[in-house]
Order: structure tokens, then C-alpha cells, then sequence
């Protein structure tokens, strides 16, 4: 399980990659330059020299302004990102989950059955008449016929 500070070091790194950047990122949230160093400092877990080798970590005060500036949901950067949030939008899996994760708790345990049953291997198709056998005659042998006569090397 990740810790809390490990949770909003990925966060912040997803949203570094959708905005283009860590300075992209920093333009976004309305940084100044001198502020850039503190939000990289984070997102590289630079180790800080002055708390014996401890790394630089996000506090509570820098993860809601972030998602005060973004307009993301207080405590998003809390949160362990969901499988929508870490795959890319155009793989399939990804809407499957963003459907589950939409639909009530009480529907899971259906849409799970479904998905069980698309799951399973196909059925062996039925054979045509033609080759299925007739009453209790026994199906036709491949290979030599029935009544053709071996031939003994002399």
C-alpha cells in the first residue's frame, strides 16, 4: 500500500504528463519561476540535505491549492488514481472500468456474471449432417478405406 506522500508523488506526475510537463504544469497552476524549484523538488523526490537525507514530500497546504487551481476534487490528490486515471483514454479496458465505476454497487455483481460469461471459451460448433453419423453407425475413419488391402513389402 502506498504511503500518502507516494500517492500525491504520482498524482503529481500524471498531471506533470497532462499538462506537458513539470513547467507546463507550474504555468498551469500559476507558479512563479522562483516557485518552480519547490513543486520539482516533489515531483523528483530530490533528497533534502538540511533533514538528514529525508526527500521532499507534498504537504496538505500544496495539494489543495493544487486542486483548488485545477479544479479538481478536494482530496483527489489523496486518493490512489483509479485504472481510468493511469491507462490511456483510448484503451478499451479503460471504459469498461469508467462504466463500472458509473454504475451503482448493487449492478456490479451482474455486470461481473456478464463479463464472466463473455469470458468463457466458445462452444465447439455443430457439425453438419453430412458428417455426423447416422442411428449407430460409426463415423467414417480418415485414412485408408475399409476395404482397401494392405500392401506386404516382398
Amino acid at each position: 500500500m502506498q504511503t500518502c506522500e507516494e500517492i500525491r508523488r504520482t498524482k503529481l506526475k500524471m498531471l506533470a504528463d497532462k499538462h506537458g510537463g513539470a513547467a507546463n504544469l507550474c504555468q498551469m497552476l500559476g507558479y512563479a519561476r522562483s516557485e518552480t524549484a519547490r513543486l520539482t523538488r516533489v515531483l523528483n523526490a530530490n533528497v533534502r540535505h538540511d533533514r538528514g537525507g529525508k526527500t521532499y514530500n507534498m504537504g496538505d497546504t500544496m495539494a489543495r491549492e493544487i486542486e483548488e487551481r485545477l479544479a479538481l476534487p478536494r482530496g483527489w490528490m489523496d486518493n490512489a488514481p483509479t485504472y481510468s486515471e493511469m491507462q490511456a483514454k483510448e484503451d478499451p479496458r479503460t471504459r469498461v472500468m469508467a462504466l463500472m465505476e458509473s454504475l451503482p454497487e448493487d449492478q456490479w455483481s451482474t455486470v461481473l456474471r456478464l463479463v464472466a460469461a463473455l469470458a468463457q471459451p466458445a462452444a465447439e460448433p455443430a457439425r453438419p449432417e453430412a458428417e455426423a453419423p447416422a442411428g449407430n453407425a460409426k463415423p467414417l475413419r480418415r485414412g485408408r478405406p475399409p476395404h482397401a488391402p494392405t500392401q506386404r513389402a516382398a
